[in-house]
Protein backbone atom coordinates (compact mmCIF):
# COMPACT_ATOMS: atom_id res chain seq x y z
CA UNK A 1 0.00 0.00 0.00
CA UNK A 2 1.32 3.44 -0.92
CA UNK A 3 2.14 5.76 1.95
CA UNK A 4 2.18 9.52 2.39
CA UNK A 5 5.17 11.23 0.81
CA UNK A 6 7.51 12.88 3.33
CA UNK A 7 10.23 13.72 0.79
CA UNK A 8 10.23 14.80 -2.87
CA UNK A 9 11.57 11.39 -3.89
CA UNK A 10 8.51 9.73 -2.34
CA UNK A 11 5.95 11.83 -4.25
CA UNK A 12 6.02 9.56 -7.30
CA UNK A 13 4.79 6.49 -5.40
CA UNK A 14 2.17 8.52 -3.49
CA UNK A 15 0.42 9.85 -6.61
CA UNK A 16 -0.04 6.63 -8.60
CA UNK A 17 -3.46 6.99 -10.21
CA UNK A 18 -3.87 3.35 -11.26
CA UNK A 19 -3.99 2.09 -7.66
CA UNK A 20 -7.58 1.45 -6.49
CA UNK A 21 -8.51 3.45 -3.40
CA UNK A 22 -11.25 2.10 -1.14
CA UNK A 23 -12.89 3.95 1.78
CA UNK A 24 -10.51 2.35 4.30
CA UNK A 25 -7.39 3.51 2.47
CA UNK A 26 -5.63 6.48 4.12
CA UNK A 27 -5.68 8.30 0.75
CA UNK A 28 -9.46 8.07 0.35
CA UNK A 29 -11.25 11.41 0.01
CA UNK A 30 -15.04 11.65 -0.14
CA UNK A 31 -16.20 14.16 -2.77
CA UNK A 32 -19.91 13.65 -2.05
CA UNK A 33 -22.02 16.72 -2.73
CA UNK A 34 -19.37 18.41 -4.87
CA UNK A 35 -20.33 17.13 -8.33
CA UNK A 36 -22.95 19.70 -9.19
CA UNK A 37 -26.33 18.11 -9.91
CA UNK A 38 -25.04 14.60 -9.18
CA UNK A 39 -25.73 13.35 -5.63
CA UNK A 40 -25.22 9.97 -3.97
CA UNK A 41 -28.95 9.62 -3.44
CA UNK A 42 -29.39 9.34 -7.21
CA UNK A 43 -27.58 6.00 -6.97
CA UNK A 44 -29.47 4.92 -3.84
CA UNK A 45 -32.85 5.80 -5.37
CA UNK A 46 -32.06 3.81 -8.50
CA UNK A 47 -31.24 0.79 -6.32
CA UNK A 48 -34.45 1.23 -4.27
CA UNK A 49 -32.38 1.92 -1.15
CA UNK A 50 -33.65 4.15 1.65
CA UNK A 51 -31.70 5.75 4.48
CA UNK A 52 -33.62 5.49 7.74
CA UNK A 53 -32.04 6.97 10.88
CA UNK A 54 -28.65 6.86 9.21
CA UNK A 55 -29.03 3.19 8.17
CA UNK A 56 -29.24 2.11 4.53
CA UNK A 57 -32.11 -0.32 4.03
CA UNK A 58 -33.52 -2.38 1.19
CA UNK A 59 -37.06 -3.77 1.31
CA UNK A 60 -36.78 -7.20 -0.32
CA UNK A 61 -40.50 -7.92 -0.03
CA UNK A 62 -41.33 -4.74 -1.91
CA UNK A 63 -38.42 -4.36 -4.34
CA UNK A 64 -36.87 -7.83 -4.65
CA UNK A 65 -38.57 -8.32 -8.00
CA UNK A 66 -37.44 -5.03 -9.56
CA UNK A 67 -33.78 -5.94 -10.18
CA UNK A 68 -32.57 -2.52 -11.27
CA UNK A 69 -29.60 -2.12 -13.59
CA UNK A 70 -27.70 1.15 -13.23
CA UNK A 71 -25.08 2.40 -15.69
CA UNK A 72 -22.82 4.99 -14.06
CA UNK A 73 -21.13 6.81 -16.90
CA UNK A 74 -18.46 9.44 -16.88
CA UNK A 75 -15.10 10.62 -18.09
CA UNK A 76 -11.88 8.81 -17.30
CA UNK A 77 -10.29 10.02 -14.11
CA UNK A 78 -13.52 11.27 -12.52
CA UNK A 79 -13.11 8.89 -9.57
CA UNK A 80 -15.76 6.28 -10.41
CA UNK A 81 -13.79 3.33 -8.99
CA UNK A 82 -13.29 4.99 -5.59
CA UNK A 83 -16.93 6.07 -5.59
CA UNK A 84 -18.11 2.52 -6.29
CA UNK A 85 -15.91 1.22 -3.47
CA UNK A 86 -17.63 3.73 -1.18
CA UNK A 87 -21.08 2.50 -2.25
CA UNK A 88 -20.02 -1.12 -1.75
CA UNK A 89 -18.95 -0.40 1.83
CA UNK A 90 -21.98 1.72 2.76
CA UNK A 91 -24.57 -0.63 1.29
CA UNK A 92 -23.03 -3.94 2.42
CA UNK A 93 -25.04 -4.87 5.51
CA UNK A 94 -27.70 -7.19 6.90
CA UNK A 95 -30.33 -4.49 6.24
CA UNK A 96 -29.24 -3.84 2.68
CA UNK A 97 -27.06 -5.54 0.06
CA UNK A 98 -24.51 -8.31 -0.25
CA UNK A 99 -22.10 -6.35 -2.45
CA UNK A 100 -20.01 -8.30 -4.95
CA UNK A 101 -17.43 -6.19 -6.80
CA UNK A 102 -16.11 -7.51 -10.12
CA UNK A 103 -13.02 -5.68 -11.40
CA UNK A 104 -12.85 -6.91 -14.96
CA UNK A 105 -9.58 -5.06 -15.63
CA UNK A 106 -7.91 -7.17 -12.94
CA UNK A 107 -9.58 -10.53 -13.58
CA UNK A 108 -10.21 -10.84 -17.33
CA UNK A 109 -8.40 -10.46 -20.65
CA UNK A 110 -8.93 -6.86 -21.74
CA UNK A 111 -7.76 -7.63 -25.29
CA UNK A 112 -10.50 -10.17 -25.89
CA UNK A 113 -13.57 -9.61 -23.73
CA UNK A 114 -17.23 -10.50 -24.11
CA UNK A 115 -20.29 -10.18 -21.91
CA UNK A 116 -20.28 -13.93 -21.17
CA UNK A 117 -16.83 -13.52 -19.58
CA UNK A 118 -18.26 -10.92 -17.21
CA UNK A 119 -21.17 -13.17 -16.23
CA UNK A 120 -18.80 -16.03 -15.39
CA UNK A 121 -16.72 -13.60 -13.32
CA UNK A 122 -19.86 -12.46 -11.48
CA UNK A 123 -20.70 -16.06 -10.58
CA UNK A 124 -17.14 -16.77 -9.46
CA UNK A 125 -16.82 -13.62 -7.33
CA UNK A 126 -20.25 -14.18 -5.76
CA UNK A 127 -19.41 -17.78 -4.88
CA UNK A 128 -16.00 -16.78 -3.49
CA UNK A 129 -17.71 -14.34 -1.13
CA UNK A 130 -20.31 -16.91 -0.12
CA UNK A 131 -17.62 -19.52 0.63
CA UNK A 132 -16.39 -17.33 3.52
CA UNK A 133 -19.70 -17.66 5.38
CA UNK A 134 -21.07 -20.42 7.55
CA UNK A 135 -24.10 -21.29 5.44
CA UNK A 136 -24.90 -22.77 2.06
CA UNK A 137 -27.75 -22.54 -0.45
CA UNK A 138 -30.31 -25.03 -1.65
CA UNK A 139 -28.56 -28.20 -2.85
CA UNK A 140 -30.99 -28.57 -5.74
CA UNK A 141 -29.92 -25.33 -7.44
CA UNK A 142 -26.25 -26.17 -6.92
CA UNK A 143 -26.76 -29.56 -8.54
CA UNK A 144 -28.62 -28.04 -11.48
CA UNK A 145 -25.86 -25.47 -11.98
CA UNK A 146 -23.20 -28.16 -11.86
CA UNK A 147 -25.14 -30.33 -14.31
CA UNK A 148 -25.63 -27.39 -16.71
CA UNK A 149 -21.94 -26.48 -16.74
CA UNK A 150 -20.83 -30.11 -16.91
CA UNK A 151 -22.92 -30.53 -20.06
CA UNK A 152 -21.34 -27.41 -21.55
CA UNK A 153 -17.88 -28.72 -20.68
CA UNK A 154 -18.59 -31.99 -22.49
CA UNK A 155 -19.74 -30.12 -25.60
CA UNK A 156 -16.71 -27.81 -25.49
CA UNK A 157 -14.27 -30.71 -25.23
CA UNK A 158 -15.96 -32.34 -28.20
CA UNK A 159 -15.67 -29.15 -30.26
CA UNK A 160 -12.02 -28.75 -29.29
CA UNK A 161 -11.40 -32.46 -29.96
CA UNK A 162 -9.75 -32.96 -26.58
CA UNK A 163 -10.22 -35.62 -23.92
CA UNK A 164 -8.92 -33.75 -20.86
CA UNK A 165 -11.03 -31.53 -18.66
CA UNK A 166 -10.85 -27.77 -18.85
CA UNK A 167 -8.02 -26.46 -16.72
CA UNK A 168 -8.65 -26.45 -12.99
CA UNK A 169 -10.27 -23.34 -11.63
CA UNK A 170 -9.50 -22.40 -8.04
CA UNK A 171 -7.79 -23.87 -5.03
CA UNK A 172 -10.07 -23.95 -1.99
CA UNK A 173 -10.77 -26.23 0.93
CA UNK A 174 -12.67 -29.21 -0.53
CA UNK A 175 -14.96 -29.43 2.51
CA UNK A 176 -16.37 -26.03 1.66
CA UNK A 177 -20.01 -26.40 0.45
CA UNK A 178 -19.25 -24.16 -2.52
CA UNK A 179 -16.14 -26.05 -3.64
CA UNK A 180 -17.73 -27.70 -6.69
CA UNK A 181 -19.23 -24.47 -8.01
CA UNK A 182 -16.02 -22.51 -7.42
CA UNK A 183 -14.06 -25.14 -9.30
CA UNK A 184 -16.49 -25.06 -12.23
CA UNK A 185 -16.65 -21.25 -12.46
CA UNK A 186 -12.88 -21.09 -12.15
CA UNK A 187 -12.50 -23.53 -15.06
CA UNK A 188 -14.76 -21.50 -17.31
CA UNK A 189 -13.09 -18.22 -16.38
CA UNK A 190 -9.74 -19.82 -17.22
CA UNK A 191 -11.31 -20.99 -20.48
CA UNK A 192 -12.20 -17.48 -21.63
CA UNK A 193 -8.81 -16.00 -20.75
CA UNK A 194 -6.81 -18.84 -22.29
CA UNK A 195 -5.84 -19.52 -25.90
CA UNK A 196 -7.89 -17.79 -28.60
CA UNK A 197 -9.22 -21.06 -29.98
CA UNK A 198 -10.39 -22.32 -26.59
CA UNK A 199 -11.83 -18.93 -25.56
CA UNK A 200 -13.79 -18.67 -28.82
CA UNK A 201 -15.28 -22.15 -28.42
CA UNK A 202 -16.16 -21.62 -24.75
CA UNK A 203 -17.84 -18.28 -25.42
CA UNK A 204 -19.75 -19.52 -28.45
CA UNK A 205 -21.08 -22.53 -26.55
CA UNK A 206 -22.28 -20.35 -23.69
CA UNK A 207 -23.92 -17.87 -26.06
CA UNK A 208 -25.64 -20.68 -27.98
CA UNK A 209 -27.20 -21.78 -24.69
CA UNK A 210 -27.80 -18.32 -23.25
CA UNK A 211 -31.53 -18.62 -22.59
CA UNK A 212 -31.10 -21.68 -20.39
CA UNK A 213 -28.01 -20.05 -18.82
CA UNK A 214 -29.99 -16.91 -17.92
CA UNK A 215 -32.74 -19.05 -16.38
CA UNK A 216 -30.41 -21.01 -14.15
CA UNK A 217 -28.33 -17.90 -13.32
CA UNK A 218 -31.48 -16.12 -12.15
CA UNK A 219 -32.62 -19.17 -10.15
CA UNK A 220 -29.25 -19.29 -8.41
CA UNK A 221 -29.43 -15.59 -7.56
CA UNK A 222 -32.89 -16.03 -6.03
CA UNK A 223 -31.80 -19.01 -3.93
CA UNK A 224 -28.75 -17.08 -2.71
CA UNK A 225 -30.96 -14.08 -1.89
CA UNK A 226 -33.25 -16.35 0.15
CA UNK A 227 -30.27 -17.78 2.08
CA UNK A 228 -28.80 -14.33 2.70
CA UNK A 229 -32.08 -13.15 4.22
CA UNK A 230 -32.64 -16.37 6.17
CA UNK A 231 -29.15 -16.13 7.71
CA UNK A 232 -29.49 -12.37 8.32
CA UNK A 233 -26.44 -11.56 6.19
CA UNK A 234 -28.13 -9.25 3.68
CA UNK A 235 -31.42 -8.65 1.87
CA UNK A 236 -30.25 -8.96 -1.75
CA UNK A 237 -27.18 -9.34 -3.96
CA UNK A 238 -25.74 -6.21 -5.60
CA UNK A 239 -23.14 -6.74 -8.33
CA UNK A 240 -20.75 -3.87 -9.04
CA UNK A 241 -19.02 -4.35 -12.41
CA UNK A 242 -16.11 -1.96 -12.83
CA UNK A 243 -13.23 -1.54 -15.28
CA UNK A 244 -15.03 -1.73 -18.62
CA UNK A 245 -13.55 1.57 -19.81
CA UNK A 246 -10.06 0.05 -19.45
CA UNK A 247 -10.62 -2.45 -22.25
CA UNK A 248 -8.25 -1.70 -25.12
CA UNK A 249 -10.87 -1.25 -27.83
CA UNK A 250 -13.91 1.02 -28.09
CA UNK A 251 -15.45 -1.64 -30.36
CA UNK A 252 -15.13 -4.19 -27.54
CA UNK A 253 -16.93 -1.87 -25.14
CA UNK A 254 -19.69 -1.21 -27.64
CA UNK A 255 -20.07 -4.91 -28.37
CA UNK A 256 -20.45 -5.76 -24.68
CA UNK A 257 -22.93 -3.04 -23.74
CA UNK A 258 -24.86 -2.19 -26.89
CA UNK A 259 -24.87 -5.38 -28.93
CA UNK A 260 -25.46 -7.54 -25.84
CA UNK A 261 -28.15 -5.42 -24.22
CA UNK A 262 -30.84 -8.05 -24.81
CA UNK A 263 -28.75 -10.54 -22.83
CA UNK A 264 -27.99 -7.99 -20.10
CA UNK A 265 -31.73 -7.39 -19.76
CA UNK A 266 -32.38 -11.11 -19.19
CA UNK A 267 -30.11 -11.28 -16.13
CA UNK A 268 -32.27 -10.46 -13.12
CA UNK A 269 -29.89 -9.14 -10.49
CA UNK A 270 -29.27 -5.70 -9.04
CA UNK A 271 -26.19 -4.47 -10.90
CA UNK A 272 -24.13 -1.30 -11.29
CA UNK A 273 -22.02 -1.10 -14.45
CA UNK A 274 -19.51 1.65 -15.15
CA UNK A 275 -20.26 3.05 -18.59
CA UNK A 276 -17.43 4.38 -20.80
CA UNK A 277 -17.83 8.00 -21.83
CA UNK A 278 -18.20 7.20 -25.54
CA UNK A 279 -21.32 5.12 -24.80
CA UNK A 280 -23.14 7.86 -22.88
CA UNK A 281 -24.66 8.92 -26.21
CA UNK A 282 -26.51 5.57 -26.14
CA UNK A 283 -28.48 6.65 -23.06
CA UNK A 284 -31.88 6.73 -24.88
CA UNK A 285 -31.24 3.17 -26.06
CA UNK A 286 -30.02 1.81 -22.71
CA UNK A 287 -32.77 3.59 -20.78
CA UNK A 288 -35.30 1.17 -22.24
CA UNK A 289 -34.24 -1.46 -19.69
CA UNK A 290 -31.95 0.37 -17.24
CA UNK A 291 -31.10 3.70 -15.66
CA UNK A 292 -28.14 5.72 -16.95
CA UNK A 293 -26.62 8.41 -14.75
CA UNK A 294 -23.75 10.77 -15.58
CA UNK A 295 -20.93 10.83 -13.02
CA UNK A 296 -19.19 14.16 -13.60
CA UNK A 297 -15.96 15.75 -12.44
CA UNK A 298 -15.98 17.82 -9.25
CA UNK A 299 -17.17 21.32 -10.15
CA UNK A 300 -14.44 23.74 -9.06
CA UNK A 301 -15.56 26.81 -11.01
CA UNK A 302 -19.05 28.03 -11.88
CA UNK A 303 -19.97 29.31 -15.32
CA UNK A 304 -19.54 32.88 -14.11
CA UNK A 305 -15.94 32.13 -13.09
CA UNK A 306 -16.42 32.06 -9.31
CA UNK A 307 -14.54 29.34 -7.40
CA UNK A 308 -16.24 26.77 -5.18
CA UNK A 309 -14.32 27.18 -1.92
CA UNK A 310 -15.58 23.92 -0.42
CA UNK A 311 -14.49 21.93 -3.50
CA UNK A 312 -11.01 23.47 -3.40
CA UNK A 313 -10.68 22.67 0.33
CA UNK A 314 -11.71 19.05 -0.30
CA UNK A 315 -9.07 18.73 -3.04
CA UNK A 316 -6.46 20.18 -0.67
CA UNK A 317 -7.40 17.39 1.74
CA UNK A 318 -6.98 14.96 -1.18
CA UNK A 319 -3.45 16.31 -1.84
CA UNK A 320 -2.30 16.50 1.78
CA UNK A 321 -3.38 12.92 2.46
CA UNK A 322 -0.81 11.87 -0.14
CA UNK A 323 1.90 14.53 0.17
CA UNK A 324 3.01 16.20 3.40
CA UNK A 325 2.13 19.92 3.30
CA UNK A 326 5.76 20.77 4.21
CA UNK A 327 6.82 19.66 0.72
CA UNK A 328 5.05 22.64 -0.87
CA UNK A 329 6.66 26.06 -0.71
CA UNK A 330 3.22 27.55 -0.07
CA UNK A 331 -0.46 26.62 -0.31
CA UNK A 332 -0.97 28.82 -3.38
CA UNK A 333 0.96 26.18 -5.39
CA UNK A 334 -1.50 23.49 -4.30
CA UNK A 335 -4.44 25.75 -5.12
CA UNK A 336 -3.03 26.41 -8.60
CA UNK A 337 -2.46 22.69 -9.27
CA UNK A 338 -6.04 21.95 -8.22
CA UNK A 339 -7.40 24.68 -10.48
CA UNK A 340 -5.62 23.21 -13.51
CA UNK A 341 -6.91 19.71 -12.73
CA UNK A 342 -10.40 20.80 -13.79
CA UNK A 343 -11.91 18.83 -10.91
CA UNK A 344 -10.46 15.49 -12.05
CA UNK A 345 -8.67 13.54 -9.28
CA UNK A 346 -6.59 11.71 -11.89
CA UNK A 347 -5.55 14.88 -13.72
CA UNK A 348 -4.45 16.39 -10.40
CA UNK A 349 -2.33 13.35 -9.59
CA UNK A 350 -0.75 13.60 -13.04
CA UNK A 351 0.06 17.28 -12.45
CA UNK A 352 1.63 16.53 -9.06
CA UNK A 353 3.65 13.63 -10.46
CA UNK A 354 5.07 15.77 -13.30
CA UNK A 355 5.71 18.72 -10.97
CA UNK A 356 7.81 16.58 -8.62
CA UNK A 357 9.85 15.52 -11.65
CA UNK A 358 10.83 19.15 -12.27
CA UNK A 359 11.95 19.88 -8.71
CA UNK A 360 15.72 20.48 -8.73
CA UNK A 361 17.85 17.84 -7.00
CA UNK A 362 19.11 20.25 -4.36
CA UNK A 363 15.60 21.49 -3.48
CA UNK A 364 13.45 20.08 -0.69
CA UNK A 365 10.15 21.68 -1.69
CA UNK A 366 7.83 21.99 -4.67
CA UNK A 367 7.86 25.57 -5.94
CA UNK A 368 5.89 27.46 -8.59
CA UNK A 369 8.74 27.17 -11.11
CA UNK A 370 8.45 23.35 -11.06
CA UNK A 371 4.65 23.55 -11.29
CA UNK A 372 4.74 25.90 -14.27
CA UNK A 373 7.23 23.68 -16.09
CA UNK A 374 4.95 20.69 -15.46
CA UNK A 375 1.84 22.54 -16.65
CA UNK A 376 3.62 23.72 -19.79
CA UNK A 377 4.78 20.20 -20.65
CA UNK A 378 1.39 18.59 -19.95
CA UNK A 379 -0.41 21.32 -21.90
CA UNK A 380 1.59 20.86 -25.08
CA UNK A 381 1.44 17.07 -24.78
CA UNK A 382 -2.36 17.27 -24.46
CA UNK A 383 -2.66 19.59 -27.47
CA UNK A 384 -0.49 17.46 -29.75
CA UNK A 385 -3.31 15.78 -31.70
CA UNK A 386 -5.95 18.49 -31.66
CA UNK A 387 -7.45 19.24 -35.08
CA UNK A 388 -8.64 22.54 -36.53
CA UNK A 389 -12.34 21.59 -36.25
CA UNK A 390 -11.72 20.89 -32.56
CA UNK A 391 -10.28 24.36 -32.10
CA UNK A 392 -13.40 25.84 -33.71
CA UNK A 393 -15.57 23.73 -31.41
CA UNK A 394 -13.65 25.11 -28.40
CA UNK A 395 -14.47 28.66 -29.52
CA UNK A 396 -18.14 27.68 -29.75
CA UNK A 397 -18.14 26.15 -26.24
CA UNK A 398 -16.59 29.32 -24.81
CA UNK A 399 -19.13 31.47 -26.67
CA UNK A 400 -22.03 29.32 -25.40
CA UNK A 401 -20.78 29.39 -21.80
CA UNK A 402 -20.54 33.18 -21.87
CA UNK A 403 -24.12 33.31 -23.15
CA UNK A 404 -25.28 30.81 -20.52
CA UNK A 405 -26.17 28.27 -23.22
CA UNK A 406 -25.55 24.50 -23.38
CA UNK A 407 -23.44 23.13 -26.24
CA UNK A 408 -25.29 20.57 -28.43
CA UNK A 409 -23.80 17.09 -28.76
CA UNK A 410 -22.17 15.82 -31.95
CA UNK A 411 -19.47 13.31 -32.94
CA UNK A 412 -16.72 15.90 -32.71
CA UNK A 413 -17.68 16.85 -29.16
CA UNK A 414 -17.78 13.13 -28.33
CA UNK A 415 -14.18 12.71 -29.49
CA UNK A 416 -13.12 15.76 -27.45
CA UNK A 417 -14.76 14.34 -24.32
CA UNK A 418 -13.08 10.98 -24.82
CA UNK A 419 -9.67 12.66 -25.04
CA UNK A 420 -10.46 15.01 -22.11
CA UNK A 421 -9.94 18.07 -24.30
CA UNK A 422 -13.32 19.09 -22.91
CA UNK A 423 -14.56 18.36 -19.39
CA UNK A 424 -18.19 18.10 -18.33
CA UNK A 425 -20.03 18.81 -15.10
CA UNK A 426 -23.51 18.57 -13.54
CA UNK A 427 -25.47 15.99 -15.54
CA UNK A 428 -23.27 16.68 -18.56
CA UNK A 429 -24.97 20.00 -19.36
CA UNK A 430 -22.02 22.22 -18.41
CA UNK A 431 -18.87 21.78 -20.47
CA UNK A 432 -15.58 23.68 -20.40
CA UNK A 433 -12.15 23.38 -21.99
CA UNK A 434 -9.63 21.33 -20.01
CA UNK A 435 -7.71 24.06 -18.09
CA UNK A 436 -4.41 22.35 -18.83
CA UNK A 437 -5.13 22.69 -22.55
CA UNK A 438 -5.70 26.42 -22.18
CA UNK A 439 -1.99 26.82 -21.39
CA UNK A 440 -0.85 25.16 -24.62
CA UNK A 441 0.75 27.11 -27.45
CA UNK A 442 -1.87 25.79 -29.88
CA UNK A 443 -4.78 27.02 -27.76
CA UNK A 444 -3.16 30.38 -27.14
CA UNK A 445 -2.56 30.88 -30.87
CA UNK A 446 -5.86 29.67 -32.31
CA UNK A 447 -8.48 30.08 -29.57
CA UNK A 448 -7.27 32.64 -27.06
CA UNK A 449 -5.84 34.83 -29.81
Amino acid sequence: MSRKAQTIDEVDQAVKFNEPIDPNHPFFTDFSGLRGEFEDRIVYKNLNVKKVNGVFTFNAAQDGGNKSILFLGGMRGSGKTSELAKYAEKLNSSECFFCVTCNIDQELDLNELEYMDILILQLEQLTKRLSKYDFTVDEGIKERLEAWFTKRETEIKKDLKIEAELEAGVEIETKNPFFSLLNIFGKFKTGVVGSNERATVVRQNLKNNFNSFATIFNEFIEEVNYSLRHNEVAQEILFIVDGLEKTLSANTRKKIIIEEQNRIDKIKAYTIFTLPIELMSQTPNLSQFSSVQAFPFVKLIERDGTEDTIAFEKFKEFVYKRIDSRLFENEAIVHKAIKYSGGSPRELLKILETTAFYVEDDQQQIDEIALDKALHRLANQTAQYITEPMLEKMKKIIENNRAGKDTPFDDLLQAMLENIYVMEYNSGSYKRINPILERSNLYQQYVQG
